[in-house]
């Protein structure tokens, strides 16, 4: 009798395991309990930001020498954990123990691309880039991607912080109305200040945490003097902005442009 192999991460048995954890971690980040098999829906999850201890937040709080700190004092204050987590997540979020660090103080730099010397595409890259380059220097950038898929199983977190996001986005929608009156132009059809807005936010989101996973590669794709940020973000604006006064919306826009490539290819 051949002699039972050693067990090994990647043998039948590991497998199983993987499978399990797997069907977990799919569990995890569900919209709903509801959502999950019924098998799992008895397992406790870690709630978001279940690693922040309160002992740890008093402790370091009281270090700080500032009267009035204890546990008494906390607990005066917050009932349970949850409500505390709450309160952490939006006060972090608007940065309001560092006011000048805060992002959202760019929406201001918005009007220099109206004066700047330099040509437009460098003002946006410029601008976009100090962005992006000042939300990777904050660890903080980097909370919603952390408990964002796990929001909907907390409500009241949720819409806390849907509260905190749309208390910043009225600044930079009026940063937008401003260059589209200073540049005499208009969005396609189908785009609003809200619209842009939230896509500018995701392609955001999207480069800052791709910036964490795979930081060679975002530096290995600059183009000329711009980031691979830049240059989208200038992409995205050239589709959305009826520069051409057609009143045709972006994918009618696409689609003339590639009707003109294909017939002026196939032009005898």
């Amino acid at each position: 009798m051949s002699p039972r192999p050693a067990p090994n991460r990647h043998d039948l048995s590991a497998a199983r395991f993987l499978d399990a954890a797997a069907q977990l971690i799919d569990a995890m980040f569900v919209q709903n309990r509801t959502d999950r098999p019924a098998r799992l829906r008895a397992i406790d999850f870690p709630a978001a930001l279940q690693w922040l201890r309160v002992d740890d937040v008093i402790r370091l709080a009281s270090e700080s020498g500032a009267p009035g700190i204890s546990r008494k004092a906390f607990h005066n204050r917050w009932g349970t954990k949850d409500q505390f987590v709450r309160d952490a997540v939006v006060y972090t979020l608007l940065y309001h123990d560092d006011p000048q660090s805060d992002p959202a103080r760019f929406a201001g730099d918005l009007m220099t691309l109206t004066s700047t010397p330099a040509s437009a595409s460098q003002a946006v890259s410029k601008l976009s880039d100090t962005l992006l380059d000042n939300l990777l220097s904050r660890p903080r950038s980097f909370l919603l991607m952390h408990i964002g898929p796990l929001l909907d199983q907390h409500p009241d977190l949720h819409s806390a912080i849907l509260g905190s996001i749309n208390s910043t986005r009225s600044a930079w929608h009026e940063g937008y109305a401003e260059l589209l009156r200073s540049f005499d132009l208009q969005f396609r059809p189908g785009w609003s200040l809200q619209s842009v807005g939230l896509a500018l936010q995701a392609i955001l989101d999207g480069f800052v945490m791709r910036s964490r996973i795979e930081p060679n590669s975002m530096r290995q794709f600059r183009w000329a003097e711009a980031s691979l940020f830049a240059n989208t973000v200038l992409a995205f604006c050239a589709g959305i902005v009826d520069s051409d006064r057609s009143g045709m919306s972006t994918a009618e826009f696409f689609d003339n442009v590639t009707a003109d490539m294909l017939s002026n290819r196939d032009a005898p």
